[in-house]
């Protein structure tokens, strides 16, 4: 405001005055311009201030984290060590306790299994034995009867073989008396033809 309200002093052949008011009001909008740009800076200037202080306590506050992180990784390290010797000493013991049970079950197992074999093989035997009794018993049975069936079979007369021969001298008649007009009518038609002889010669 104070350029814009500027008053300069008159003088014969001075300046335009419409230009000097152009100019000024050039000056004026271009100084109002880098005023308001300097405020404006000013304020990011702050604003980056404060930025970079509260970026500095995150900093501070990231280094006692880590710091506090280091030590706490360093001691849960140092724990977790410890407690992994400890366990791999408690089933180091336990896995020798567990094999030396495992051996003694399976050993009782084992056992326990042969004698289920002796007695599943004694069972067998046995079975197979009254097996063989049995069927030798019934072997003796089947063919005691056999030889009393075919004893009665062969004293009792046989129906079905006497229909069987009577049928075959029917067939073989049937057949004997279908042959018997071929051979007559072939022995007239020899005679015939020697009859043509006959006439033959004669002539």
């Amino acid at each position: 405001m104070d350029i814009h309200n500027k008053d300069f002093k008159r003088s014969f052949r001075g300046y335009n005055e419409d230009e000097i008011d152009d100019f000024l009001d050039q000056v004026v909008n271009d100084y109002e311009k880098l005023f308001r740009d300097n405020d404006r800076l000013k304020e990011e200037l702050e604003r980056a201030r404060k930025d970079n202080e509260q970026y500095q306590q995150l900093e501070q506050n990231l280094k006692d984290t880590l710091l506090v992180a280091q030590k706490t990784a360093e001691e849960v390290t140092s724990n977790a060590r410890q407690n992994a010797e400890e366990l791999r000493e408690n089933t180091a013991r336990e896995c020798q306790n567990m094999r030396h049970e495992a051996e003694m079950q399976a050993k009782k197992q084992l056992d326990d299994a042969a004698a289920k074999v002796r007695s599943i093989v004694a069972e067998y035997d046995r079975l197979v034995r009254e097996k063989n009794q049995f069927l030798r018993k019934v072997k003796v049975t089947m063919e005691s009867e056999l030889a009393v069936i075919n004893e009665t079979l062969r004293v009792l007369p046989d129906p079905e073989a006497a229909e069987r021969q009577a049928e075959q001298q029917k067939q073989a008649a049937a057949q004997q008396t279908a042959e018997e007009p071929q051979v007559t009518e072939q022995a007239a038609a020899e005679e015939a033809e020697e009859k043509d002889k006959a006439s033959e010669e004669k002539e």
